[in-house]
């Protein structure tokens, strides 16, 4: 009995010990969750120095646009939140890119996205995150530079062996890899380079050389020559370059009538019914083989417009000029066509919707560009009262821009070069002059001429072997009287 008292007595202590540990152990858990959320919880703005409430309040703005809505990044950034978080991972692993102490990746990627996109200045910037101008300039160049690293990975020539997309615009033009083009983008300069950077419309502006393949990625980029510059000039110049533009062999760009064409490069046919908004305007109805080309090649080759157009759609800082150095802004627009090849695999969606937009505005442009032609051609044609043209004629003419009346002068001046050596190559070599040897032997074999007549004769004859020529063609009879009739004048 006393045994079994004792072993409840002790069973009893076990459990009291058990209960004291555990309510012990859950006390200290307690304790140490509340440590833990006392140390970490957020604490109110009065509590932060000034500088410490501005540097969270900026990461606040700043995170609301990339982990906000998709819709409000794609607003503010022209990207979608995928694609930022893809372009931040590829800047933090080829690039080598990190955090600051202040400054996350994420934070200058956003900055400079909203440089990008809406053309925002540095002090708008400045008043609006609260970061020095200092840090933007800093921050933006770096990504920048890291951006620039990335285009021989993003825009890249295409191997001849290369598979085409299907499409039924380029079926006529199967060995076709693209089009390529010239397209103008404001830049601030000097008021002493206004002059060379000054194009047509007298506007002061870069000529960008853009090369883009069927899915409308550029394929090459040339920025920097002045405005002046006429597209074919450019493009000679990319040619000619250490990191030249080639064209594979049997495989051709689509060109304008800007261009010559020859050997890798389809021009349409001159003076012929060519731009989509001419054939809007009369039913695409082509009436000849030529006008059936053109629109072909025309439908086909607006590929490089609406790439144009979505570029300058998306990023807002090439639809103004920017308040870079030249040098500056033309690494922009490289950094523009770099980013706009990124996102063109990974938001084709949202590409398409801008797409409405981009074709929305150049209808509109081309309506414009129509009534103002045909402003023009009423004028010239209520001019020119001697033209033989019929109305039919008139209408199908095509007026050239300035680069095109450029390029066909520079063809027609290499034609007749070309001409002019053949021509040359042709014509007999010159005759060697009389000797005066036969030049006495002649005159001696004249009858009744005289010394004195003979030596008159000679000094005439001899200066002049065109006289003697002529002298010789004439009939034995009539030489003396030549010769007289000479002498006396």
């Amino acid at each position: 009995m006393s045994d079994l008292y004792i072993n409840t007595l002790h069973g009893d202590e076990r459990r009291k010990k058990r209960k004291r540990a555990a309510a012990g152990f859950f006390v200290s858990v307690v304790a140490i969750v509340q440590h833990t959320y006392c140390q970490r919880k957020i604490r109110e703005l009065d509590d932060f120095s000034e500088d410490e409430a501005e540097i969270r309040i900026r990461k606040q703005m700043l995170r609301s646009i990339y982990q906000g809505s998709n819709k409000h990044c794609f607003d503010s950034l022209r990207l979608t939140k995928r694609s930022f978080v893809d372009l931040c991972a590829i800047l933090r692993e080829r690039c080598g890119l990190g955090d600051t102490f202040y400054v996350s990746v994420e934070e200058s990627v956003t900055m400079f996205l909203l440089v990008l996109s809406h053309g925002m200045k540095y002090r708008l910037i400045e008043s609006t995150y609260r970061w020095a101008l200092e840090t933007i300039s800093r921050h933006f160049n770096e990504i920048l530079r890291a951006v620039l690293s990335l285009s021989h990975e993003f825009i890249k020539l295409p191997t001849p062996s290369a598979e085409q997309p299907e499409d039924s615009r380029w079926k006529w033009f199967p060995d076709g890899l693209g089009a390529l083009d010239g397209t103008h983008v404001d830049v601030r300069v000097s008021a002493l380079k206004q002059g060379r950077y000054r194009n047509r419309k007298q506007d002061v502006t870069t000529n960008v050389l853009g090369v883009c393949d069927r899915n409308m990625k550029f394929l090459y980029v040339l920025a920097g020559w002045e405005g002046s510059a006429s597209d074919s000039r450019v493009l000679r110049d990319a040619m000619s370059r250490q990191d030249a533009f080639r064209v594979p062999h049997g495989k051709y760009y689509l060109v304008d009538a800007g261009y010559t064409n020859g050997p890798g490069f389809f021009a349409p046919y001159r003076s012929v019914r060519y731009h989509l908004k001419e054939w809007a305007a009369n039913g695409n109805n082509p009436q000849t083989p030529r006008e059936l080309y053109n629109l072909r090649h025309a439908s086909a080759r607006n590929v490089i417009e609406r790439t144009f157009g979505l570029l300058k759609m998306r990023w807002a800082i090439l639809r103004t000029s920017s308040f870079f150095r030249i040098r500056n802004q033309i690494r922009v627009i490289n950094a523009c066509c770099i980013l706009h090849n990124f996102l063109r695999d990974r938001q084709r969606e949202m590409d398409d919707i801008m797409l409405i937009d981009v074709d929305n505005q150049t209808a509109g442009e081309s309506a414009a560009e129509m009534a103002a032609e045909n402003v023009n051609n009423i004028n010239t044609d209520s001019a020119a009262t001697s033209s033989t043209q019929t109305g039919e004629e008139q209408k199908r003419k095509r007026y050239r821009s300035d680069d095109s009346i450029a390029s066909m002068l520079g063809e027609k001046l290499d034609n007749f070069t070309s001409a002019y050596k053949a021509d040359i190559a042709q014509v007999a070599p010159p005759e060697k002059p009389s000797s005066p040897e036969e030049i006495l032997d002649a005159l001696n074999a004249i009858v009744g001429l005289d010394d004195d007549g003979l030596l008159a004769a000679y000094d005439i004859l001899i200066a002049d072997d065109r006289k003697f020529k002529a002298l010789m063609a004439l009939p034995e009879r009539m030489k003396k009287k030549w010769i007289l009739k000479q002498i006396n004048q």
